[in-house]
């Protein structure tokens, strides 16, 4: 399954030239994951209140056409990877304005205990929200 989230590029997302600034668009991948949380009932208040921590260690995205100021896209997620104690979110970003892909993005996200700062497994309520959306080879 893809989980696809809405949003609008902000007057902030872009630069003098009115087009997306490039370390703004990483802000889309923290809008695209936020929805897909809730989506899940996953609420992530919740879970950076618990005994979890979950760092980004790894980000890989490619850019392959510009968003400007006004422009609507639209985040296709899933999940890329699911391992016993990180999974990586694959975020495609869809200029809906211009119907082109904009952004492709992979994040790598570590499960911490908050107590120990030690990797500790996937919280089940998480893997369990997670595994429908686990991308497949084709």
């Amino acid at each position: 399954m893809i989980f696809h989230g809405y949003d609008t590029v902000m007057f902030g997302d872009v630069d003098a030239s009115g087009i997306g600034h490039f370390a703004h668009q990483v802000h889309f991948l923290e809008r695209a994951e936020f929805q897909f949380m809730e989506h899940l009932h996953l609420d992530p208040r919740h879970w950076f209140l618990t005994q979890y921590l979950f760092p980004r260690v790894h980000l890989e995205v490619d850019y392959v056409s510009p968003l400007r100021f006004g422009d609507n896209m639209r985040f296709d997620v899933q999940i890329g990877h699911l391992g016993n104690t990180s999974y990586a979110l694959h975020v495609d970003v869809i200029n809906l304005t211009t119907q082109q892909s904009t952004m492709s993005a992979a994040v790598t996200i570590v499960v911490l205990d908050s107590a120990s700062r030690r990797p500790c497994p996937i919280p089940v309520e998480m893997r369990t929200a997670f595994e429908p959306y686990l991308m497949t080879s084709s």
